[in-house]
């Protein structure tokens, strides 16, 4: 596997179970949003809920994956 792709060292489990269980979540709703919207006969674009969703849970991803999980500090 690419080390770009490994979890990092320190990570706990259970914030790995939470990412991959959100991004779950994400792609379900990225999937059944537009349908949705469209059966309700919502007068938005289905790129107005998605895109933010995508754009924000990236970005979560992004600073659990980048935070130093290692330090061992909880700031005491």
């Amino acid at each position: 596997m690419p080390k770009t792709l490994m979890k990092p060292a320190g990570m706990p489990r259970a914030v790995v179970v939470a990412l991959v269980v959100g991004w779950i979540v994400i792609a379900a709703k990225c999937l059944f949003a537009p349908a949705l919207l469209v059966r309700w006969e919502i007068p938005v674009h289905p790129s107005w809920v998605v895109v933010p969703t995508l754009i924000f849970a990236s970005l979560a991803t992004v600073l659990a994956w980048t935070h130093d999980w290692g330090s061992g500090d909880r700031g005491e």
